[in-house]
């Protein structure tokens, strides 16, 4: 404990704060995220016996430059204002984490001294008062300090766009190094001789590489997104947090002009200084070699497949099977997957087997003919739409929605951030893509809880001939249709026991339903 800590204890036991969060880098140039700064927080109120109350949260600049907006600390404004704020302390970082705007944090200062609430600064160790002279003092020359620190890394990132987008080879890398691509990065002294680091160099990498080129063919064939998601987690491809990559994050990799070798900016095409994503040695889609005009001309292709409104997905060379994985085994609770054998040199009728340990294996077309009963039978019923979901999602579907525009307002934000160091690079794209994976969840179960929206009523409208409507769907409908169905919470989940635990070896006696209790 510091001497500074020591000196306060005897003076703040009993009182509470409430914290300004947002992402910082302390002077060692170390960022603290919001997570990192509110930990420290918490141990140091421990140590001074103040309680903290519920935080608020930005992830916008504080800076005079920046274009986004900071809805929390409008909140945090209207509560001071407004005597809602309910604290005897706003508890920051360090000053700049307020604004470093000076006239924003001279508005600050005085609606604090008006409601009597002081500032606990981390990085001061000790509670500043802004009715006292001394203290006032330190509070504004922090934010002359901040707003003249902003300014020089607004000119500094600027003058690195613009470096950058002028770059005599062509456009240079820029942000967050794409998925598929490495940057070389070599340490350099800028104009005012700081050591700093440049990207020198950008190319592909095939372990990732690899799987963009497949993304690609993969939309052409006329797969969905979510077919290509679920082909990349069954092959263990995940983003570089280590993540699977969601059918949204593939959908935005699939418009990147970055792929092509170039960079688009406000609108503009301009040529870049790095090489095409299949400009490496064993670039390939399906075992045949892909050469870089070939998947110049495939981008383009899918480009227009993309922009196509009346876009339907060609499933061929896609999931064969309705009921493949949809399946359980009664054994192990393996999925069940279509496998084929042969005997005596011929070939046997498919069959289903588990895929964890193969405990069990059942004649495909005998179950197939008792499932698809099961599911056109439900199908025709009037009022089973509803029944997938509930009626109305109340509170949760409000809770669900808020947390989606908050998401999604914070996506946008990591997607405009210029990050100045590979570090900070990294960071964001680490986090874009955990948002975009929480956002894909959270628009899964908005659809769940929305009146009118079932899932099912999507893909399968109510109507007469439903055994004619479901061979035209396309395998893929299906496949979406007996995930629905086939829960424990609606018609039941089919687990196929072995014959050693069945009545008999028929096919009907190997089925078990498993519903809800």
């Amino acid at each position: 404990m510091t001497t500074a800590l020591r000196a306060a204890i005897t003076t703040t036991v009993g009182l509470t704060a409430r914290e300004y969060l947002r992402v910082s880098v302390d002077r060692s140039g170390e960022e603290r995220s919001p997570e990192e700064q509110h930990a420290e927080h918490v141990e140091t109120a421990d140590e001074l016996g103040i309680k903290l109350g519920k935080p608020y949260r930005d992830i916008g600049s504080a800076s005079r430059y920046a274009k986004k907006s900071r809805d929390d600390f409008e909140r945090l404004m209207d509560d001071l204002r407004n005597d809602k704020f309910g604290a005897d302390l706003l508890w920051l970082w360090e000053s700049s984490r307020g604004s470093r705007k000076t006239g924003e944090w001279v508005t600050l200062l005085d609606v604090c001294e008006e409601k009597g609430v002081r500032f606990y600064v981390q990085t001061h160790e000790r509670i500043l008062d802004p009715r006292n002279g001394n203290d006032r003092r330190t509070l504004l020359l922090d934010a002359v300090d901040s707003e003249h620190e902003s300014y020089k890394i607004s000119k500094r990132v600027l003058r690195g766009v613009k470096t950058n987008l002028n770059h005599e080879g062509g456009a240079r890398g820029h942000g967050i190094c794409p998925f598929g691509y490495e940057r070389i990065y070599e340490r350099t002294r800028d104009g005012s001789g700081r050591s700093v680091l440049r990207p020198t160099k950008q190319g592909p990498l095939p372990a990732e590489a690899q799987p963009v080129i497949n993304l690609f063919y993969g939309i052409r064939a006329g797969l969905s997104m979510v077919s290509i998601e679920r082909v990349f987690a069954a092959d263990g491809i995940v983003g570089r947090r280590g993540k699977p990559l969601s059918a949204q994050t593939l959908r935005g990799m699939a418009r990147r002009y970055c792929y092509i070798g170039k960079r688009e900016h406000k609108g503009k095409i301009l040529e870049g200084s790095w090489p095409c994503i299949a400009d490496f040695e064993g670039a390939e889609y399906d075992g045949k070699p892909v050469t870089v005009e070939e998947f110049i001309a495939v981008f383009y292709e899918v480009q227009a497949i993309l922009d196509d409104p009346d876009r339907r997905t060609n499933h061929s060379g896609g999931p064969q099977h309705a009921f493949s994985g949809a399946m359980k085994c009664g054994r192990c609770r393996g999925k069940l997957t279509v496998t084929y054998r042969k005997a005596a040199g011929k070939e046997q009728p498919p069959a289903y087997q588990c895929s964890v340990k193969g405990c069990v294996r059942i004649t495909k077309e005998e179950l197939d003919k008792i499932i698809l009963a099961e599911v056109l039978a439900y199908l025709a019923r009037p009022e089973v739409y509803q029944a997938v979901i509930p009626e109305d999602g109340g509170a949760e579907l409000d809770k669900v929605r808020a947390q989606l525009a908050a998401k999604a307002a914070q996506l946008k934000a990591f997607e405009d951030e210029d990050p100045e160091t590979p570090a900070e690079a990294r960071l964001i794209g680490r986090k874009i893509e955990k948002l975009n994976a929480e956002i894909t969840e959270l628009e899964r179960r908005e659809v769940e809880l929305t009146p009118g929206q079932s899932p099912l009523a999507a893909l399968f409208d109510y109507g007469p001939d439903v055994a004619a409507r479901w061979n035209a769907k396309p395998i893929e409908v299906q496949r979406q249709i007996a995930a629905l169905l086939l829960t424990p919470d609606v018609l039941g989940e089919v687990r196929i026991m072995q014959v050693a635990d069945s009545p008999s070896d028929a096919v009907a006696d190997r089925i078990k339903w498993a519903v809800a209790t």
